[in-house]
């Protein structure tokens, strides 16, 4: 079996940016043209066709870029999605062990509560000493 036949035989895969590129180029708009209509920054469109969702000023909300893009475009929603995820799969949820390693920041923040109150309480205290010490020796009148 030849190489040609191997790539024959298996399914190419076309990553969303380039189906919505394709799609896009297909009714005649311009990467412009569609940042205007989606009301995003003109180099989001750029970032999406070439698949740099880490580039986006919100990587997070990439699929939903993708989504709004395909929608836009008329096209399958569900299919464009679908090259997104395999694309850039969702990451990994940290293990439990991962998670308890870390101290928790209330903890930390705890410790500061009681340290800041203790100080308190012992500036109250030495100011009512002083206070007391003031009024026990009071003033002296020769007389």
């Amino acid at each position: 079996m030849g190489s040609k036949e191997v790539f024959a035989e298996t399914p190419a895969r076309v990553s969303p940016g380039a189906m919505l590129q394709a799609a896009r180029e297909a009714r005649g708009l311009t990467a412009l043209n569609v940042a205007e209509r989606l009301f995003w920054l003109p180099e989001y469109v750029a970032f999406i066709e070439r698949d740099e969702f880490e580039r986006l000023r919100r990587p997070a909300f990439a699929r939903g870029y993708v989504r709004a893009y395909a929608r836009m475009l008329g096209l399958d929603e569900a299919l464009v999605l679908a090259g997104f995820d395999e694309v850039r799969p969702l990451p990994a949820v940290p293990s439990a062990r991962a998670r308890s390693a870390r101290p928790l920041p209330l903890q930390r923040t705890g410790v500061g509560i009681i340290f800041g109150l203790g100080v308190l309480a012992l500036l109250v205290l030495g100011l009512w000493w002083a206070q007391s010490g003031q009024a026990v020796a009071g003033p002296v009148y020769g007389g």
